[in-house]
């Protein structure tokens, strides 16, 4: 039978209906139909970027470090995440060192008077002042573990088969760095539950080993290799290796090279509904060559230098968008870019963030919602002069913003009747005021819960 090529108004057809993972796959296999690829429409459902990872629909592309030099021949993958000390961790140096030790000279956490982990993610109020110190200390911690596994590899329960859900995980909590006692080898009731924590101590010993094995290589002299592997996986299905490129110091590059890959120089904005930034440690470059059109877009972290690098990409043709939803951490500024948060008809924020007046009333959302600390300004004259400028400047019908409190109802009942004493005009309804505005509307402040958490709510309505 005889074939022909598609022709390239064909091919165009064919990825435009084609899942968006499938085609990033293709195009990176077939470098005949990447021209085609980056001219036909992309539409997204979900997009999620994480430090290490880029998340499609239910497609995630990881990005990590592995030592191909080892016993293992599928590689054994570098920790990016320590799970003892719950860190993350970008890169190593040519040992294996994490990189925020090696920037430190080398010198390991912990032991040193202040109240920081040590490499195990226990706290060791010794004050060890050298490195080799605080090394043979944790070696001796590891056979400390070793020999708890030889404990319970030598108990035997009675069997009792009654609560052993809940005895397992009082045991696992015991975190001391002692051999067990009698009365805690006690709380295995029975095999199944000897088996669990004989699982769980030999989990322990292995990440303990790695950690420490990076220091025996700087010993030993020796520098293990290392490259980056790109692998995607899809719901249970097992992961594959898309890419191996060669570890040259720094992770992130390779999450900047996927996301351009994925992403740039296309004909069309890339159609997003739900966007969503979760990077903790490094802000994956979007690029100046990209263009996106979001509907709901979440920022967890970095809030404000996400902004300034999505701005200039934004496609204006999808305003208004949706929703917004930021989160700001303790140790973030607090800075709002109000002519960029303008775009979203709803808008939700989260955190750490003082309320302030001029932050609430320069906000042009139709709908905010504030899930911070919000009673300090309820307390305050500021409240009633945001009122008095809402009247002022007759806010369309339609504009609702929800403050969570966490107060008494008491406490509600008596901010709404200093609305009521305050602001001329002022009605009082049932666990509400409504207040007059031209052009028959009313502007009603209320409150109510949700789930046992009380918020209050002011909201421009129709005068019925």
């Amino acid at each position: 039978m005889n074939s022909k090529p598609l022709t390239y108004d064909s091919l165009k057809t064919i990825l435009l209906y084609m899942d968006p993972n499938t085609r990033i796959i293709l195009s990176s296999r077939i470098s005949s139909i990447r021209v085609a690829e980056r001219a036909v429409p992309l539409e997204i459902r979900e997009l999620k970027v994480g430090s290490y990872f880029i998340k499609v629909n239910e497609t995630v592309f990881d990005y990590g470090i592995y030592q191909v030099d080892c016993k293992d021949e599928s590689g054994h993958q570098v920790s990016i995440y320590s799970p003892l000390t719950n860190r993350l961790n970008c890169d190593v140096d040519e040992f294996g060192i994490r990189v925020y030790i090696a920037k430190a000279g080398g010198m390991l956490p912990g032991n040193n008077g202040f109240h920081e982990k040590n490499l195990f993610g226990e706290y060791d109020l010794e004050i060890i002042p050298t490195n080799e110190g605080r090394l043979e200390k944790l070696k001796r911690r590891l056979n400390v573990e070793k020999e708890k596994c030889n404990q319970l590899l030598n108990h035997r329960p009675n069997d009792n088969l009654n609560n052993t859900e809940n005895c397992i995980k009082g045991f696992t909590g015991i975190l001391h760095a002692q051999i067990y006692k009698k009365e805690e080898l006690e709380l295995l009731k029975n095999k199944e539950m000897v088996e669990k924590a004989i699982k769980y101590t030999n989990k322990k010993i292995k990440q303990m080993e790695d950690e420490l094995l990076p220091f025996e290589n700087k010993r030993k002299n020796i520098r293990p290799k290392f490259e980056i592997r790109v692998t995607k996986r899809h719901m249970n299905i097992t992961p594959c290796v898309i890419e191996r490129v060669k570890y040259t110091g720094d992770l992130h590059k390779a999450g900047d090279s996927l996301m351009e890959f994925m992403f740039a120089k296309r004909q069309h904005a890339i159609q997003i509904n739900e966007l969503l930034f979760l990077s903790r440690c490094h802000m994956l470059q979007v690029l100046p060559n990209m263009k996106m059109m979001i509907q709901h877009l979440e920022l967890r972290t970095n809030v404000s230098s996400m902004v300034k690098i999505l701005k200039p990409i934004m496609d204006e043709s999808s305003f208004p968008c949706e929703k917004l939803k930021i989160f700001y951490g303790l140790d973030e500024r607090q800075e709002l870019d109000e002519e960029f948060i303008k775009h979203f008809k709803v808008l939700i924020i989260e955190g750490a963030i003082d309320l302030t007046l001029p932050l609430v009333q320069n906000l042009q959302n139709q709908k905010v919602n504030f899930k911070i600390r919000s009673d300090l300004f309820f307390q305050s004259p500021d409240f009633i002069d945001f009122i008095r400028n809402w009247v002022d400047i007759n806010k369309p019908i339609g504009t609702c913003f929800i403050f969570y409190c966490y107060q008494e109802e008491s406490d509600f009942i008596q901010i709404l009747n200093s609305v009521r004493d305050q602001i001329e005009g002022a009605i009082a309804g049932n666990k509400s005021v409504n207040i007059p505005i031209r052009n028959s509307t009313v502007l009603q402040v209320s409150y109510d819960d949700n789930q046992n958490e009380f918020f209050i709510k002011m909201a421009v309505v129709p005068i019925k």
